[in-house]
């Protein structure tokens, strides 16, 4: 930083009473004035649109009142992800306060697949369904809601996909803020975000109050579905972040209080890698219904058995996804060796569809290249999933190849597809084109950008509790990195999976545990330099047995 920027450091440091660490930080995320520092740490309910700014949403209030009348019957049908599940116990809940009592349906990805179907619909007709609310999903689903229209069904599509480049699904009413002609001022809502924007409409015209005891549910869906923090995003997640301890559902406060060790406060890193894969994991190995079925229990006393049984879809998860990531490892090496393209497009045969998510990912990681997996079905159909890195647009990419896919659909960083056997030379050979067309370049090992160099002495708890003020990190305001040069590793050892433990020590005072997750490698270049090095690092908590320590998660080390 230079001079003036320390100087801006320095004052709002003192008139907001805070670390000059976090001040700092501030200025380097672009804070130019006390008011900026200040907006950024109290967010103001004053970023929070008008939900009727929305296209399409009066036509939604309609709609649902319609609903509201006698032998109709309304169905929800989300999607198996954490922003489908957050979304669709969104509006079950919700509607029931206006007196619809909804059923719900999750797709399977080892029935149905992706999305809504022929058969799908079919099933809802047999069983009366007179009402449709698609969520998180039907924004590309043209040709099954044509159908369901032809079968006498009335349609509303919630979702905030973008849409296909087809035209827009024929519904009765359309609720996304990518449709051309909305100008709802947050684009970048998730599923459960347009779905609590249709209940704030709706509680406001029917004079119910307290629409916000939701938010802990759009927080979760935001943050798992790694959506950017507008300013209207931050502010319903960081209050829904704050409610999930003391959630009016029973569910979502078991949750907490197993998956989080009783922590005083929930953080966006622990939605992100400690409570959404745990409700993943059913719709990952079976069906997602387990863990909808959690965050819609009211019985408290039933919730405990009910976290227990995601338990164990997660170790199954594990143990899958561990055996397909070797398997996907050693293809990339035995076809490609040091030579990569610059896209990755990995298939096996029969591969267990719910991992090939989480496996993509680690493969992006490991590479640093977009990847996508695919596992070929015996019916020479080939299911994936595919995961970005900087630089590349899975949505663009699959786009420019839409005429190889059976389905399709997904956002820039993460989508997935289904694709005959036959055709996937000819979609390798076309993502390469592709990837040049969005002037991608593959680079060896991605870099590392930290805030801040600091001092690991000017890390403490108040730091901590700053950090916490600054949620929720995500988009465009990322988690913060820090670097400190001239650290001793004092303890390291390579731990199962690959991790790396250590401690680290700076001008032989403070000491602090550290962790390198899926970073083996790391321990041979720590020891070349002599256990002195420079590193790169996210400050976390970590908690055990109720006892909390500031502990490192090493980004990289120079």
């Amino acid at each position: 930083m230079n001079a003036s920027e320390e100087l801006l450091a320095s004052t709002i440091a003192l008139e907001l009473k805070l670390p000059h660490l976090i001040a700092r930080l501030l200025v380097s995320r672009g804070c130019n004035s006390i008011p900026d520092a200040y907006a950024l740490l109290h967010c103001e309910s004053s970023c929070v649109h008008d939900p009727f700014l929305m296209c399409g949403m009066d036509a939604a209030m309609e709609w649902v009142m319609e609903a509201r009348k006698p032998g109709v019957s309304l169905c929800i049908f989300g999607d198996y992800d954490m922003d489908g599940m957050t979304a669709t116990a969104l509006l079950k809940r919700g509607f029931a306060e206006v007196g619809i009592n909804a059923m719900w349906r999750l797709p399977c990805r080892f029935a149905s697949g992706y999305g809504l179907s022929l058969t799908i619909v079919d099933e809802m007709l047999d069983q009366g369904v007179t009402h449709l609310v698609t969520v998180d999903t039907g924004i590309t689903s043209n040709a099954e809601i044509a159908y369901a229209k032809e079968k006498g069904m009335r349609v509303m599509v919630v979702d905030h996909h973008q849409p296909s480049g087809d035209g827009l699904p024929p519904s009765d009413v359309l609720l996304d803020p990518y449709q051309e002609l909305c100008s709802y001022p947050n684009k970048h809502l998730c599923g459960v975000g347009v779905s609590y924007k249709l209940i704030c409409a709706l509680f406001g015209r029917l004079g119910i109050q307290n629409p916000e005891r939701y938010l802990d549910l759009v927080a979760m869906g935001t943050l798992a579905d790694l959506m950017p923090m507008t300013p209207e995003n931050r502010y319903m997640t960081r209050m829904g972040l704050s409610r999930m301890h003391n959630s009016d559902w029973p569910g979502v406060r078991e949750l907490c209080h197993r998956q989080l060790d009783n922590a005083e406060h929930v953080g966006g890193q622990d939605v992100l890698f400690r409570i959404a894969p745990l409700m993943n994991a059913p719709g990952r190995m079976e069906k997602p219904d387990a863990a909808l079925e959690l965050l819609l229990c009211d019985d408290k006393v039933m919730a405990p058995a009910m976290v227990e049984r995601l338990y164990k879809f997660n170790d199954d998860r594990k143990k899958k996804e561990a055996e397909i990531s070797k398997m996907s490892m050693d293809w990339v090496k035995a076809r490609y060796g040091d030579t990569l393209p610059q896209v990755l497009v990995v298939d096996g045969f029969c591969w267990h569809w719910g991992v090939i998510g989480i496996v993509a990912a680690k493969l992006a990681q490991t590479f640093n290249r977009p990847t996508a997996v695919l596992s070929v079905q015996e019916d020479g159909v080939a299911h994936a999933s595919a995961r970005a890195v900087l630089g590349f647009n899975w949505h663009k990419a699959l786009f420019e190849c839409r005429d190889l896919f059976l389905r399709w659909g997904g956002h820039a960083n993460a989508a997935g597809f289904s694709v005959r056997q036959n055709d996937i030379e000819a979609l390798r050979t076309r993502l390469q084109t592709v990837a040049t067309d969005q002037n991608y370049e593959a680079i060896s090992e991605p870099e590392v950008r930290p805030d801040l160099d600091i001092a690991l002495a000017e890390l403490d708890s108040t730091v901590m509790e700053c950090l916490h003020d600054l949620e929720p990190f995500g988009g465009k305001f990322p988690y913060p990195v820090f670097h400190a040069e001239k650290v001793r590793v004092s303890k390291l050892r390579e731990v199962r999976g690959g991790h790396l433990q250590l401690e680290l020590t700076q001008d032989g005072r403070h000491s602090f545990a550290a962790i390198a997750f899926g970073m083996p490698n790391l321990k041979a270049k720590i020891n070349e330099r002599e256990k002195c090095i420079g590193v790169s690092f996210e400050p976390t908590w970590n908690i055990y047995n109720g006892r909390r320590n500031i502990q490192l998660l090493i980004k990289s080390v120079d």
